[in-house]
């Protein structure tokens, strides 16, 4: 984990700038880095290790030349924004909320007193993580060989990658060890997704307590912004319930992806980073840390299992979509393109290793389909499967229809974004899901019993996230009598006022803006 975090240190601070949340995030960026090395090594040749220290070192140089060349972001040297001078009873409950989120981390991986490994696990992804460590020549031997029953060794390769490095940097390879670090990176998925949940609670607190609207119009205006009106009293409310919040959201992630948090299975890691990804990129306000957040936990998602490839391509063109139609007219005819970039940067890195696979004819690439006259068939088993597991859609629907009728003007004023975002990337992981079953060659009736727990966690994780997010919302309406008349909304602002707070200006930064309605 400390490899791991060394190697991700610098992309991540360069991404985020100075912030607590980097801490759970540099040995996610590690992990990224770690597959990257055995997409590399497979490739190419080489040695996997050699491959991680290349990598690794390429992306501290590319941190170091961004902060050359742009000296207003380095971290040793970023002014105080407007939301690190919020109140202290703000600052007192992100003290308390990151406590309480870390200890109820370590008290559900309790579960690692049992020392168990899943079946695919061992058959699999840490299996796998000992073909990394071997020649290039016996590495392309095992991904090909068609004898082996194992088609899945095509999946994509940070869980197996991460064992790999694990593996070679303590010379114990052992399972135990592999199923340890894998908890450990989903434990940093679960704090980075649940804090979210205070970030949102914290900015709504600020905006509905310090008249963001007259900010607003000052930035636009050109003229100076005034210094924030401490929350306090009911304006504290959206902190607390965010705090509260995501303290639950912890039990839950661990409840519903148990137990294959804690025995090595790829599920979980992706599953949390999407809901992350999620969160930070469509909820969120746009701003550049939170658009660094939402690269790390995409790459993490598309590179971890095939479902997470799936749901981390649609995740990417919902968050560059949602950049392009946010921004405001006069910056989208200069920068309409630093979306699209990223997005096709983000595809590059997560498509690299299904197109390694291809060039090196690896076996499980040509699995047939399912005849046509089955697929219908197929469908409704797979949904009458999966609906056993989502019974929080039944609690999510009727709370967003409410939310959206009742709440609506109060999450605009919030800087939340609409949540038609969040249920869009919820459907389309549903049907891919779906699909998969129904395009299968598998017998339906065991391949459901055998994983639909699993492929079922990130819709399950993600409505629990829904529901969470209404309920600060509702906080948000608390506060709202302290904020002042509503302010009218601007479609973009959020956009204009990230672009502006890349250049030096001698105003105090805004807050993060309405975005994405």
């Amino acid at each position: 984990m400390a490899v791991l975090s060394v190697a991700g240190l610098a992309p991540t601070v360069a991404l985020l700038g100075r912030r607590w949340l980097v801490l759970p995030l540099m040995p996610l960026a590690g992990s990224v880095i770690a597959a990257l090395a055995a997409t590399g090594y497979l490739a190419t040749g080489g040695t996997f290790l050699g491959w991680f220290v290349v990598l690794a070192g390429a992306g501290t140089a590319i941190a170091v030349l961004f902060w050359v060349r742009r000296p207003e972001h380095r971290p040793w040297r970023r002014p105080v924004s407007y939301e690190d001078r919020g109140d202290r009873w703000l600052t007192v409950l992100g003290v308390v909320g990151a406590a309480a989120v870390v200890v109820a981390c370590a008290w559900c991986l309790r579960g690692l007193a049992t020392p168990t490994v899943g079946f695919d696990a061992r058959a699999l992804w840490v299996t796998r993580g000992g073909w990394f460590l071997q020649s290039h020549h016996q590495l392309l031997v095992k991904m090909r060989v068609p004898d082996v029953t194992l088609i899945q060794s095509v999946y994509p390769p940070l869980v197996s990658a991460t064992t790999s490095l694990a593996w070679r940097v303590t010379g114990d390879q052992s399972e135990r060890l592999a199923v340890v670090v894998i908890a450990l990176l989903n434990s940093c998925a679960v704090v980075t997704a649940s804090w979210a949940l205070v970030q949102t609670g914290r900015v709504a607190a600020l905006r509905l307590g310090s008249g963001a609207d007259d900010r607003d119009a000052a930035l636009l205006s050109g003229g100076r912004v005034p210094g924030p009106a401490h929350p306090t009293g009911a304006a504290l409310a959206p902190m607390v319930i965010g705090v509260v919040s995501a303290v639950l959201l912890v039990f839950v992630a661990f409840g519903i992806a148990e137990p294959f948090i804690t025995n090595g299975y790829a599920d979980p890691i992706w599953s949390l980073a999407a809901v992350g990804a999620m969160a930070y990129g469509l909820q969120a306000g746009a701003s550049r840390a939170n658009l660094g957040v939402t690269v790390i936990l995409i790459l993490v998602a598309g590179m971890s299992k095939d479902e997470g490839l799936a749901t981390g391509c649609l995740l990417i063109v919902l968050v560059a979509l949602r950049g392009v139609v946010t921004m405001a007219s006069e910056v989208r005819r200069r920068r309409w393109w630093r979306p699209l970039l990223i997005g096709v940067a983000e595809l590059a890195a997560i498509g690299s290793w299904p197109l390694v696979v291809r060039i090196i004819h690896a076996r499980g690439l040509a699995s047939g389909h399912s005849p046509g006259r089955l697929v219908a068939s197929r469908a409704r088993a797979s949904y009458e499967g999966m609906t056993p597991y989502l019974h929080v859609l039944v609690l999510a629907v009727p709370v967003a229809v409410v939310g959206g009728l009742v709440l609506s003007r109060v999450r605009r004023r919030s800087g939340v974004a609409n949540d038609w975002w969040a249920w869009t990337t919820l459907a389309g992981g549903l049907i891919a899901v779906i699909g998969a079953f129904a395009i299968g060659t598998g017998a339906i009736k065991p391949w459901l019993e055998g994983t639909v727990h699993r492929v079922t966690e990130f819709p399950a994780l993600a409505g629990w996230w829904i529901v969470a997010t209404w309920a600060v919302v509702a906080g948000c309406s608390l506060a709202s009598g302290t904020a002042g008349p509503r302010p009218a909304h601007r479609r973009g602002v959020g956009i204009e006022r990230a672009d502006a707070a890349d250049r030096p200006v001698p105003v105090a930064a805004p807050l993060p803006s309405t975005v994405g309605e």
